[in-house]
């Protein structure tokens, strides 16, 4: 059994290497031979030096500079001429500056042997309060799609943490046949299921991956817009769900002054998504932290109405110095 994880690298210097170090140690069965393939994307740093070293080290890890005359873009571009270097019967998609447990191989093809499409979980690194809260969103967020898979419904996947079979690729034409998107994980994941493709998003320690915080606000917002290209695809109806998650307390509030009875919904709906959060963590074996989680739904609510209000101008999508058009 082949498998060649797939890494985009542009201006990745502060962290390929942890990246790479994560992904030489992965613990796998004898039949399963493994091939780390890196694109360097036009990277203007000392990228492609880090990784040169590891190719000196290590006979399994390639390194690829990505043509950029050619009519496919960004990282799109980058998936698309990897996925043409190898014969690998399975695909995991990783991202330059996230660390990956030892078990992620393992735990991915496991449940690839079913599925054609599987997603894991990653969070932001644990650090202050801005850092912890990006932590929650992120965990939050995948359970939410992890519960609404358990009833078969389709949201999206992840691309910094995602597994394909090779065949299910080449079904829906790779990622060269799918429109040019800058959110290309939701474009796959959304291919895959029009033709039929079977889908699991999971949830345990076992897939834990680890990336970093965007550093201010305005860098978040920049990040959730350009996710926000794929999840404005989604069903009609998960969007209005999404939508209503979002302006709740302000609507909550707004009703509330003509009907004080509905006030009693903002305390217990606060305490139901502070129990849930704690709970998510308690799940992927992570330490509880106590006094973020309590303040995780304020900080949701404020983020993501600003966001709400950011979106409103259609900026353009900015990506690893690159600048594209919203969609």
């Amino acid at each position: 059994m082949k498998v060649s994880i797939l890494v985009a690298a542009r201006n990745e210097e502060v962290t390929i290497k942890s990246c790479l170090e994560s992904l030489i140690s992965q613990n796998v069965n004898n039949n399963v031979c493994i091939d780390i393939l890196i694109g360097n994307d036009a990277s203007k740093d000392n990228t492609e030096q880090i990784v040169t070293g590891f190719v000196a080290e290590f006979d399994n890890i390639k390194l690829f500079n990505i043509p950029q005359d050619r009519t496919l873009k960004g990282k799109v571009n980058v998936l698309d001429f990897l996925s043409e270097q190898t014969d690998a019967e399975y695909f995991l998609f990783a991202d330059a500056d996230v660390v990956y447990p030892s078990s992620w191989v393992k735990t991915m093809l496991n449940s690839l042997l079913s599925a054609d499409i599987v997603t894991g979980v990653t969070v932001v690194e644990q650090g202050n309060l801005w850092s912890n809260y990006q932590r929650m969103d992120w965990m939050f967020a995948l359970k939410m799609i992890q519960v609404l898979s358990k009833f078969g419904i389709p949201v999206t996947a992840m691309g910094n943490n995602l597994g394909i079979r090779r065949s299910m690729f080449e079904k829906v034409g790779g990622v060269r046949d799918i429109p040019f998107s800058v959110a290309e994980d939701f474009a796959l994941f959304k291919e895959v299921i029009r033709v039929g493709g079977r889908f699991e998003q999971l949830f345990s320690k076992d897939v834990l991956a680890v990336t970093q915080p965007v550093s201010t606000l305005p860098q978040w917002l920049r990040q959730r817009w350009r996710w926000m290209q794929g999840a404005n695809k989604i069903q009609l109806p998960l969007k209005v769900l999404n939508y209503l998650n979002i302006i709740f307390y302000p609507l909550l509030i707004l009703f509330g002054v003509f009907f004080n009875e509905l006030l009693w919904l903002i305390p217990v709906v606060y305490v139901v998504k502070s129990a849930t959060i704690i709970t998510i963590q308690h799940q992927l074996g992570l330490k509880i932290q106590w006094r973020d989680s309590l303040m995780f739904d304020l900080f949701h609510a404020f983020t993501y109405n600003i966001l709400l209000i950011y979106s409103l101008k259609k900026p353009k999508v900015h990506w690893k110095g690159r600048v594209y058009k919203s969609e």
